[in-house]
């Protein structure tokens, strides 16, 4: 009886968590992709045990381990294709997340908006170091080229490396180090993400007017959960266009090369997801200034939390735009980012990272003076 009765308490808090939960009426599909990120999640958690079942780092790295999960153990293609494609989703969904943010105000709720950029961070960390595990060509240099730029920190910088790669140079050592950190990380992203949920369903769901009423809210399920359902039909699709009819388009050739550590690839790049730092990092001439940049191209968004409802007034029909260009400023890094540094690329880098943190600065500065007048208006 006392289990039967623990567990229906627990069974109450979920429904309560989930499906009871009040919801702004008025939200629209945008709000749905935290469902689908979360359903991401999983595929990637359940897909990297199995996959760390048969991957193992010998003497010569790793590069022949994935070559043969590939090849001879059963449906390992598709795990391993499920994997890799499944980082460039969550990334694709984390950023139209964070532009729905953006364009909706959710960093007026600071607790969740703080919590979200951790959880971007700790994604691209994990991301990282699982970009490494299959010691392609491009995988290990792209690593080493970044993680030397930590040498450029003052007085710990050269120590940091070399903790980081195991000794003087990148090697096995690091391959090592990289997949016990691949998933420490990925534990603490769990913890991170649970803090941001619990945050979220306390305060409740922001909405596209950014007007809080408890009279317009209704229960989560049914009248969402079946727009959720929509969304993750969506992104199933987007797995199956991806995973079997596209496994390489996201991938470079030179990953397919095992491990040279006399020849580089002719033009290192990192994936996708981080061509636009990427560009910022390299837009800057100064190394160490080019790693604060880096960083803070990522941690920026993290100065428009606390601005109240009042930023809709004083940005008013302008808030939009600067979203819509920090947006374009942000593609157009991605774009440049995987190009040659030569000309136009090299200038156009140096330009479009003037704008992205001007317009960051700008949006930062608007919802700061909102929340400032919204403080003495309260």
């Amino acid at each position: 009886m006392g289990l039967m009765k623990t567990g229906s308490k627990y069974l109450g808090m979920v429904k309560e968590f989930l499906v009871d939960l009040p919801t702004p009426v008025n939200i629209n599909y945008w709000y749905g992709l935290g469902v689908a990120l979360g359903m991401i999640y999983v595929v990637q958690i359940v897909s990297g045990m199995i996959l760390s079942m048969f991957y193992s780092v010998g003497e010569e790295g790793a590069f022949w381990a994935v070559v043969n999960i590939m090849r001879e153990v059963g449906g390992g293609w598709v795990l391993r294709l499920v994997h890799s494609v499944g980082v460039s989703v969550f990334f694709l969904c984390v950023y139209l997340h964070l532009l729905r943010g953006l364009t909706y105000g959710s960093f007026e709720k600071t607790a969740v908006w703080v919590s979200g950029v951790m959880v971007l961070f700790l994604l691209m960390g994990v991301s990282f170091l699982g970009y490494v595990l299959p010691w392609g060509g491009m995988s290990y240099w792209g690593m080493t080229v970044v993680t030397s730029m930590l040498g450029a920190v003052p007085y710990v910088g050269s120590g940091m490396v070399e903790w980081l790669w195991g000794g003087g140079s990148a090697g096995v050592i690091t391959l090592s180090r990289f997949y016990s950190l691949h998933y420490l990380v990925s534990l603490v992203m769990v913890l991170v993400i649970m803090s941001h949920m619990v945050e979220l369903h306390e305060g409740g769901s922001s909405n596209p007017l950014g007007v809080s009423s408890g009279s317009d809210k209704v229960v989560f399920h049914e009248m969402f959960s079946y727009k959720d359902v929509v969304g993750l039909v969506l992104v199933m699709f987007l797995y199956w266009w991806l995973v079997l009819g596209h496994p390489y388009y996201l991938m470079d050739s030179a990953n397919f090369e095992e491990v040279s550590f006399v020849k580089t690839p002719v033009h290192i790049k990192p994936e996708w997801y981080f061509l636009f730092v990427y560009c910022v990092l390299r837009s800057v001439a100064s190394k160490l200034g080019g790693v604060v940049m880096m960083v803070m191209a990522i941690a920026g968004v993290l100065f428009m939390v606390g601005g109240s409802g009042l930023y809709r007034v004083i940005g008013g029909k302008y808030w939009k735009g600067l979203v819509t260009l920090f947006v374009s400023s942000f593609v157009v890094l991605t774009v440049v980012g995987g190009e040659v540094v030569e000309y136009p690329y090299g200038e156009m880098g140096q330009v479009f990272t003037l704008i992205y943190f001007a317009v960051m600065g700008l949006m930062a500065l608007v919802t700061a003076v909102g929340g400032m007048m919204g403080s003495r208006c309260g």
